[in-house]
């Protein structure tokens, strides 16, 4: 040590000397010239130089970071009624359906149309390589009489400026111009016209009903990502009590407490727990992303923020089954349906009656020479005579899909009913599962306790406190699926009884 002190002290000296042959002015100006003098200033400047270069680094570091984080999105946070509005506005399917929505709309129009009267105008030009009509004395059949109207051309033809021949209908242009306007079609008309509103209201009622297979879809997907989210926790507690096990394990292996055998099914356990947890969190991934598919947005930032709360029972929202069928949008459609029969039948009957149609046409052609416009009306009845043995086997097979239609209705009703029946029997069932599986959790937590007691007291071997474990774990996993189950049953019977 007093060796390293010396060698330090002569470096000092040696500093001091280089500096006064090196700033020989300090000397007259009087200033400090010692070596401690020099030696303190050349640390100063060390460790300025040191900050500096800290502070370069640290500020490159910043610059470079910025980036990276100017670059993360933000997080995007949505509740369950979050979801369902985005879903609605942006799902594809119902874009679709609102688009069926205008089409049926502009089908409407067009059958509306047919009430107003048909304008056409018509234009025609014509130049022939020879006239049409040609006439002249040499075109008479009977001699007598041709020889008769030669004598008369030769006496008095030139003197009149007569030919003895014409032609005309060579060139010329004719226009036309008509309106019609039917009086009677049969019923056709007016029976289209409410074919084509009955199609508005099943494009409506359709679009309904996507929205609520499309808000089930969306409430299901949200509350499984939930479930899944409460398991991965579960894994969380599941992975902190295994670690706590392996500490204590160690030490009793080390004392000679325990046998190394216990510590590799300790590391069976929490190899298992780390399969189920990578399992859990791809399956948070896919159903992400397909509610991310479903609401239109980037399953990379969604956070879920509702949680399983708690349940209300379900007698609050119990209805008759027959009441919630009539209410229900297939009931309404299959009505449309029947409806639509009954017009189309209509439609084809007013094939066979009387149509009557008035109209009137202007007209002007330069084909004969002091050609005038010209003008009419006229009026069209039309009565089928041969078409009603045709149209009544047309009629025949409306009234067989009448009844088909019929018979369709009364075999969904009854179904819809009966799924209405197990869609309650379901949502009562789950409703029991949550009070059995929260029974069975409180166990699962009572035996764990007394387990780890034992343990540490001795009495018991490891594998008992990993199968206590393991009892817990599925008790909290099927708590939560319970509980996630009534959620998804109720949002189907709300939806089935129209609540």
């Amino acid at each position: 040590m007093s060796q390293n002190l010396q060698n330090c002290q002569n470096f000092k000296i040696e500093v001091g000397k280089a500096a006064n042959q090196r700033f020989p002015a300090a000397t007259r100006l009087g200033l400090p010239h010692t070596s401690n003098f020099c030696f303190v200033g050349f640390e100063s400047f060390v460790i300025k130089n040191v900050a500096m270069k800290r502070t370069i680094a640290f500020v490159c570091f910043i610059l470079l970071m910025f980036p990276l984080f100017a670059q993360q999105p933000d997080s995007l946070r949505l509740s369950v009624q979050d979801c369902i509005d985005k879903a609605l506005e942006n799902n594809i399917e119902l874009k679709n359906s609102q688009l069926e929505i205008e089409k049926a709309r502009l089908t409407k129009n067009e059958a509306r149309a047919e009430y107003f009267p048909t304008v056409s105008a018509q234009a025609v030009g014509f130049d022939a390589l020879n006239p049409m009509f040609s006439f002249g004395i040499e075109d008479i059949g009977n001699a007598q009489l041709r020889q008769i109207l030669y004598t008369l051309y030769a006496e008095y033809g030139a003197n009149m400026d007569i030919d003895k021949a014409y032609s005309f209908v060579q060139n010329g242009v004719i226009l036309n111009a008509m309106a019609t306007e039917p009086i009677y079609a049969g019923g056709r008309i007016r029976n289209g016209n409410k074919l084509a509103k009955l199609g508005i209201d099943a494009a409506e009622t359709q679009t309904k009903m996507k929205e609520d297979a499309v808000c089930l879809q969306t409430e299901t997907l949200y509350w499984q990502i939930v479930a899944l989210q409460e398991k991965l926790a579960t894994l969380d507690q599941l992975d902190r009590l295994l670690d706590t096990l392996d500490k204590d394990l160690s030490g009793a292996i080390e004392a000679g407490l325990a046998m190394p055998t216990d510590q590799y099914k300790l590391k069976v356990k929490q190899n298992e727990s780390q399969l189920n947890r990578k399992k859990v969190t791809d399956g948070i991934t896919l159903l992400k992303m397909a509610l991310a598919q479903t609401i239109g947005a980037d399953w990379q930032t969604m956070t879920l923020t509702d949680t399983l709360g708690m349940e209300t029972e379900p007698t609050a929202y119990y209805h008759l089954p027959g009441e919630a069928v009539f209410l229900r949008h297939e009931s309404h459609l299959l009505d449309l349906s029947l409806q639509a029969e009954d017009l189309k039948k209509k439609m084809t009957l007013g094939e066979a009656l009387p149509s009557l149609l008035v109209g009137g046409s202007a007209s002007y052609h330069t084909i004969f020479e002091n050609s005038k416009p010209n003008a009419m009306v006229f009026a069209v009845l039309q009565i089928p005579i041969t078409d009603w043995h045709k149209t009544s086997i047309k009629l025949k097979k409306h009234n067989l899909d009448t009844e088909m239609a019929e018979n369709t209705r009364s075999d969904l009703t009854e179904k819809m009913e009966m799924q209405t029946n197990q869609a309650w029997f379901n949502l009562e069932q789950s409703w029991l599962r949550i009070g059995m599986a929260q029974t069975s959790l409180n166990d699962a937590e009572a035996n764990l306790k007394i387990t780890e007691d034992y343990y540490e007291a001795g009495l018991v071997a490891l594998s008992d406190v990993l199968e206590a474990q393991t009892l817990l774990k599925q008790s909290r996993d099927e708590l939560t699926d319970s509980r996630v189950e009534y959620r998804i049953n109720l949002v189907t019977y709300k939806s089935l009884v129209k609540e």
